[in-house]
């Protein structure tokens, strides 16, 4: 009976077992044998070579996506330092340089890799000839030193002070296994962009503004001339930074900033257990510690530290040297720094905002916590005050 009374005839069914496509409504039909005996049966061979069709294409698909990645790799900087780098020739007076004719990228590169300072590398400078017979009483090399990413030469000068040039341009991948460094490497490379050129020269400013006792370094082309001897090679018209070495005084010759010693982070145990009337100066690490956040420094380890011994009333006191600056504005933008972010906080954002917090303060932590957790807040407040200005 339907709502009217009226009689309803019954349906008849179909014979078979299961309804007809055609019997279905329109929005249930999803393909003409998709209810169809022949589709329902286990032993119909057709789906597995509709799977066998589609793992070849799968695959194909896959080996693209790795050849479009691997050329993309591949066409990323070579690791190291090479022949772009030096201003062959150069030997007095001034030349004109760029920092790093490989880290400016187009739109594509730029979009996945970030923007950083990649301007700044490709923009040319006007860089003094370091004048190596002239410059602190006459400037002699005597070693390379143990950086792995920057090439460094310490220099005597006539002067009795020790001297330090550091490449502006970084090797990103040394250490790395060849094929590792082939590939992977690049991308590292190519993050070099990603730190500022002057990055150094520009903390140098704000150290001083600060009151951070510092070593300040000055931007200078090394001479491709035989006075660098066995070093010409690798050093001839190479663009970096010179400072002075900091060291206590002996022989005549004043120490670093009137410093009576200075030491590394870990022999500075050994030499406060030396002298137990002496202390660490805190208040300055706290400052030189603020301003490496603001700075966004990340790169503050254990390692970048010297420590000069200082008159103080009737005793003394060890003040800190921040060095190596390569790290303080770095800027690492872009989809796959978002990713590799997750895993690595150190990949930082340099901004007003300081979202990465966590990655400017890991590496220096352990130093942190033997060295500001006994400072008052009042101490905090104080320093953070006189950063402001």
């Amino acid at each position: 009976m339907d709502r009217g009374g009226a009689r309803r005839e019954p349906r008849s069914c179909p014979s078979s077992p299961h309804r007809s496509h055609d019997a279905l409504p329109g929005h249930l039909r999803f393909g003409p044998n998709l209810l169809d005996d022949d589709t329902l049966r286990s032993d119909d061979p057709k789906p597995g070579r509709r799977a066998r069709r589609g793992l070849p294409r799968a695959l194909g698909m896959l080996g693209a996506f790795f050849l479009l990645a691997l050329a993309g790799t591949l066409a990323l900087p070579r690791p190291g330092l090479h022949a772009e780098a030096h201003a062959r020739g150069a030997a007095e007076g001034a030349v004109t340089v760029r920092a790093g004719t490989r880290y400016p990228a187009g739109p594509v590169r730029r979009f996945l890799l970030g923007p950083g300072y990649r301007r700044a590398w490709g923009t040319p400078v006007r860089v003094e000839v370091l004048d190596l017979e002239s410059f602190a009483g006459g400037l002699e090399p005597v070693k390379r030193g143990g950086g792995r990413q920057t090439r460094s030469l310490q220099l005597v000068g006539g002067d009795g002070r020790t001297y330090v040039f550091r490449s502006v341009d970084k090797d990103q991948a040394t250490g790395l296994a060849p094929l590792w460094r082939a590939t992977g490497g690049r991308l590292r490379q190519d993050q070099v962009g990603a730190l500022h050129p002057g990055a150094s020269l520009a903390a140098a400013g704000l150290a001083e503004a600060a009151g951070v006792l510092q070593a300040a370094p000055r931007l200078v082309v090394l001479p491709d001339a035989a006075a660098l001897d066995s070093f010409r090679a690798d050093f001839g018209g190479l663009l970096g930074t010179l400072e002075e070495r900091p060291r206590g005084a002996g022989e005549g010759a004043p120490g670093f900033g009137g410093a009576l010693g200075v030491v590394d982070t870990e022999a500075l145990d050994s030499a406060l257990r030396a002298h137990p009337g002496d202390r660490v100066d805190t208040l300055a690490y706290l400052a030189a510690r603020l301003l490496d956040v603001y700075l966004g420094d990340w790169d503050r380890h254990e390692g970048q530290w010297r420590w000069a011994r200082m008159a103080d009333g009737g005793g003394h006191r060890w003040a800190p040297i921040p060095r190596d600056r390569d790290y303080a504005f770095a800027d690492y933008r872009g989809p796959l720094a978002a990713l590799a972010r997750l895993a690595d906080p150190k990949i930082v954002r340099f901004d007003d905002r300081y979202r990465d917090l966590e990655g400017l303060l890991v590496k220096a932590r352990p130093l942190d916590r033997r060295l500001l957790c006994a400072l008052p807040p009042p101490a905090w407040d104080s320093a953070a005050a006189a950063m402001r200005g």
